[in-house]
């Protein structure tokens, strides 16, 4: 069980997804449709685990939208990053009591691959589900596992856009700040493009100022005062010439005719070495100015009072220690002034009382160095302290300039005393304060607009509608590989770097938003970069600016690179429509090439040939070389198939060893027959497979259209039932389709549902054909071989039912009551006589075997040593040392094993190396053919090899007396064929016991 914090992360990621309870997606289902086809099971989901359900984001063979999780096999598969495989729940004690198990979905198998979003975060699962137990081999699961990151990528994909979207929207309303900022400022604020130095932006006190409608000017002198139009034009020069920031005061003329002045800063924006544009900033300093002219004229009253003695003055007595105030200045400093007084002393020693804390050293200091040094003239700022009992108003300290001058005994040079004037600067201090402030947000403001210009992964653009100028972040050209400025900033040039396929599509958006049709600009499209190459650039924008009568006029908008995610839903739309193995289209993709092929022929445009295709042995060299060796065998017959179909037609694989071929046929039949035997040829050269070379078949099925038909389903139909003819006449051939063939398909089909209630009626019996002891002529034992005698039919050959059996799984159910049939009738025979059944390869794939032969044991009280089990080499092909594994605990029992039909597969000796045979029974097509010396030859070879190691060896299928002298002048052991006797029904076979002599058991 993951931790609680893991847990939490886990369902945030998948909350942010927001996929929970959403529509179906076709993706999805897509791969569901996948899994469940090629995995031949009835179940196939994608699941999303949340904290009490397991909800089905898309599903194939169940109905419910979710289940608890409490009871989810998709809860525990997300518990680690590795697949969950759950062979047979029934058998599992930990899951055969769930309800999914013992409920109406009947649960027996499990496979699930946990969805891993990242690190330790795993959303859910890709799993399959089957009614019946059944295994995966590694390579199956890599299948589902190939699958399952298909859906990762989905929703991995999902993430990213919805993180995108997030951090667009973070962006946008960043961008909204700025411009909200800079629309807020009290300052003009307004930028200048290009050589021209064109104005491209003003902000809302810059519109205000001049009463501008909005529409693009340049700043002319005609603003200016005419008294400063000289020394700006000067100084602005000089700065465009250096490239560097210009700064002037002046007076701007506002819309109402009144001058007004400002400090003007414009700052350079460089680029690629030159200057693209200027970034202006204008303070209104009107009041400043104001303000320093009155301190000015307030320096000139100074001097007047200097001279006249007047008001705010005052005299530093310094041999006697005394400080003379007037009454403005001890006003001033905060002394009382007595009614009628036109002086007031003070203490010399108490100068500094009147004054703050904080600045009465810097006055002292200031006194005492003009003092020593003797200077002339000297001036310091102080604070005062507001006086006690002052009124309202007066709480706050005061600034003071105190400017002194120092007077010498006219006899010894000795400073004698000091003259000053004391000047109330607090409002000139406020001011200049003020300023500094306004300066300092000045700053502030340029750099967050540079700051907002700069920053973002996105390209920005603006584009002049009228000239058609379109200037272009560095962002824009980096993305495609160019130098900032490598190309022009005009429309028609991006124009015609847009890939010619989207270049119509592009435009006529881009004029839509322009007509005002639409709400906003965006467009996805290619462009050019500077390797040749093309990049996919998300274009958004809006027009920003029209006039009077709604003609645009600025439009400004951003350029996104998204060459990365169309890649991926490339990928992912490719791997949706195409094997993996293979990379043929697969049946999604096949099913859409089919319809658009019929579209043509309904119009009248062509007419077309569907073929179907299966391989012929591929499963006995899948079998017998591994998974490995079949999927690069699969792998060369795609290669072939591709290579005889030509460019004209599609090659499919619908799954397994299945493939379809939609191809041209203007000359009908004549054309199509050449192109059928192409493919057989083709699939039918020798296949290396890692040194060892493998020959296979293909078996092809043709319709026409629209000869056959001209709906998709009605040639699906037709192609599959010539194929099964094809397959029936002995493969690695092609049948056309015929009038007729749909009522052998409806026979075969009829004759299978008799065979299903056949076996659930218990219809079928058993035969009984005696096997002979060559030495003396006795009965040894039989073989018990299936009989089926149809109601309508009559009697139906094994060899025509066997394979049905086979084929639908009936064979199991068969061979179970086989078994315990022969050897409940077995018991009833005298002791020394065995008796013989058939194991088929299907009941070694299902779990059971070993538990089916020892209750038929037990239930008909034979004894082991009597049963014999016959397998073909083909029940060894498959999972050998599994089936191995198995008889090897049968004959622990005492029941013995044959080998049946030897000398037919692949590696037949291979097999006799790694099993002890108690028999081995040489198939019946080598006694036929035993005149030949070949045939005769491997007789005489596995009759030594039987002697060697002590093994009965039984020659099948005699039926004359010329092939009984053979084999047993070759030295077989045993004998059986009509020769002898037919198969008999039980009461026949227990006659033909008694009338005949038996050999005494060893």
């Amino acid at each position: 069980m993951s931790s609680p914090v893991i847990e939490a992360e886990r369902l945030a990621a998948l909350h942010a997804l927001d996929l929970i309870g959403t529509a179906a997606e076709r993706h999805f289902d897509a791969v569901c449709r996948t899994a469940r086809d090629l995995f031949s099971v009835p179940i196939a989901l994608v699941t999303l685990v949340d904290s009490d359900r397991v909800w089905t984001k898309a599903r194939c063979g169940i109905e419910d939208a979710f289940v608890s999780r409490d009871i989810a096999f998709c809860a525990q598969t997300i518990e680690s990053d590795a697949p969950l495989v759950i062979e047979d729940a029934a058998a599992d004690p930990a899951y055969r009591d769930n309800p999914l198990v013992q409920g109406d979905l009947r649960i027996r198998f499990y496979a699930g691959i946990p969805l891993v979003l990242r690190n330790g975060i795993r959303l859910g699962t890709l799993c399959v589900m089957d009614t019946r137990p059944r295994r995966l081999s590694p390579s199956e699961i890599g299948q589902l596992h190939d699958l399952s990151e298909i859906v990762l990528a989905h929703l991995r994909l999902h993430d990213t856009l919805r993180a995108k979207t997030r951090a667009d929207l973070a962006l946008s309303d960043s961008e909204a700040r700025y411009h909200s900022l800079t629309e807020s400022l009290p300052q003009m604020v307004w930028v200048l493009a290009g050589e021209e130095r064109r104005t491209t932006y003003r902000n809302a006190c810059f519109r205000s100022y001049y009463g501008e409608d909005g529409a693009p000017r340049d700043i002319r002198h005609s603003r200016n005062h005419p008294d400063d139009v000289a020394r700006m034009s000067r100084v602005w020069m000089e700065a465009v010439a250096a490239g560097r920031t210009f700064e002037v005061e002046g007076r701007l003329r506002r819309h109402d005719g009144v001058y007004r002045w400002h400090k003007l800063v414009m700052i350079p924006v460089h680029r690629d070495g030159r200057v693209a544009e200027w970034i202006g900033t204008a303070l209104d300093i009107d009041d400043i100015i104001v303000a320093r002219d009155r301190l000015s004229q307030t320096s000139d009253l100074l001097q007047l009072a200097q001279q006249a003695a007047g008001a705010a003055v005052w005299e530093w007595d310094l041999a006697h220690g005394v400080l003379r105030h007037s009454p403005e200045s001890a006003r001033m400093i905060g002394l009382d002034v007595p009614p009628g007084a036109t002086t007031v002393t003070v203490d010399a020693n108490h100068r500094t009382a009147p004054i703050h804390p904080d600045d009465r050293a810097a006055v002292e200091a200031a006194d005492h160095d003009a003092i020593r040094t003797g200077a002339a003239n000297f001036g310091v700022e102080f604070r005062v302290l507001p006086r006690a009992g002052a009124g309202a108003g007066s709480g706050s300290c005061r600034w003071l300039m105190s400017f002194g001058r120092i007077i010498r005994d006219e006899a010894t040079g000795v400073p004698s005393r000091i003259v000053g004037l004391n000047l109330d600067v607090t409002e000139l201090r406020m001011t200049r304060e003020a300023l500094v402030e306004s300066e300092g947000r000045l700053r502030v403001s340029e750099e967050r607009l540079a700051l907002a210009l700069d920053s973002g992964s996105d390209g920005l653009w603006d584009l002049d509608v009228a000239s058609g100028a379109y200037w272009l972040s560095d962002r824009c050209y980096t993305m495609l590989g160019y130098a900032v400025g490598a190309f022009p900033g005009t429309v028609r040039t991006w124009a015609e770097m847009v890939h010619p396929d989207d270049r119509a599509q592009a435009l006529r958006t881009f004029e839509d938003h322009l007509a005002g049709t639409s709400a906003a600009y965006e467009c996805e499209h290619r462009v050019e970069t500077a390797e040749g190459r093309y990049a996919w650039i998300l274009s958004r924008g809006r027009v920003v600016t029209r006039d009077g009568e709604g003609r645009p006029l600025r439009m400004v908008g951003t350029h996104i690179d998204v060459t990365a995610r169309k890649e991926a839903e490339r990928r992912v739309n490719h791997m949706a429509h195409h094997d993996a193995l293979t990379d043929l289209p697969n049946r999604i993709l096949f099913h859409e090439h089919l319809d658009r092929h019929l579209a043509e022929v309904k119009a009248g445009r062509g007419r077309l040939a569907l073929l179907f295709l299966d391989l012929d042995r591929f499963k006995t060299v899948n079998d017998t070389l591994g998974h490995l060796a079949g999927d690069a065998l699969l792998a060369t017959i795609a290669g072939r198939l591709r290579a005889a179909v030509g460019e004209a037609g599609t090659v499919a694989r619908l799954g397994g060893d299945e493939f379809a071929v939609i191809a041209p046929a203007a000359s009908g039949t004549q054309e199509t027959a050449a192109l059928a035997q192409r493919i057989i040829d083709a699939v039918g050269e020798p296949v290396d497979l890692g040194g060892r070379m493998v020959t296979i078949g293909a078996s092809v099925g043709i319709t026409l259209a629209p000869d056959d038909g001209l709906t998709a389903g009605v040639l699906l139909k037709n192609a599959d039932i010539s194929l099964y003819r094809s397959k029936a006449a002995g493969r690695n051939t092609y049948h056309f389709h015929e009038t007729g063939m749909d009522a052998a398909i409806a026979d075969r089909n009829r004759l299978e549902f008799d065979l299903r209630e056949a076996v659930i009626g218990g219809a079928l019996g058993l035969a009984y054909q005696p096997v002979m002891t060559i030495a003396d002529g006795t009965v040894c034992g039989f073989e018990a071989l299936m009989r089926w005698r149809h109601p309508s039919r009559g009697m139906v050959s094994p060899e025509q039912f066997i394979p049905l059996a086979e084929e639908t799984g009936l064979i199991v159910p068969l061979g179970i009551w086989a078994l315990r049939e022969a050897c409940r009738e077995a018991a009833s025979w005298p002791g020394d006589l065995r008796i013989a059944v058939n194991v088929s390869t299907l009941q070694f794939q299902q779990p059971g075997l070993e538990e089916s032969v020892v209750a038929a044991l037990a239930a008909s009280g034979l004894a082991p040593q009597r049963l014999e089990l016959e397998i073909t080499e083909s029940v060894l092909m498959h999972e050998a040392d599994s089936v191995i594994a198995c008889l090897t605990r049968l004959r622990a029992l005492g029941v013995r094993i044959a080998l049946d039909d030897f000398g037919t597969g692949y590696s037949s000796l291979s097999y006799l190396r790694r099993f002890p045979f108690d028999k081995i029974k040489i198939d019946r097509s080598f006694i036929w053919d035993i005149a030949d010396p070949d045939a005769a030859a491997v007789v005489r070879a596995v009759v030594g090899l039987g002697m060697r190691r002590g093994t009965t060896i039984t020659a099948e299928g005699v039926e004359t007396q010329e092939q009984f002298e053979s084999v047993r002048r070759e030295g077989c052991t045993e004998v059986q064929g009509y020769l002898f006797s037919r198969p008999l029904p039980a009461e026949e076979a227990r006659a033909f016991v008694r009338e005949r002599p038996r050999r005494v058991a060893a």
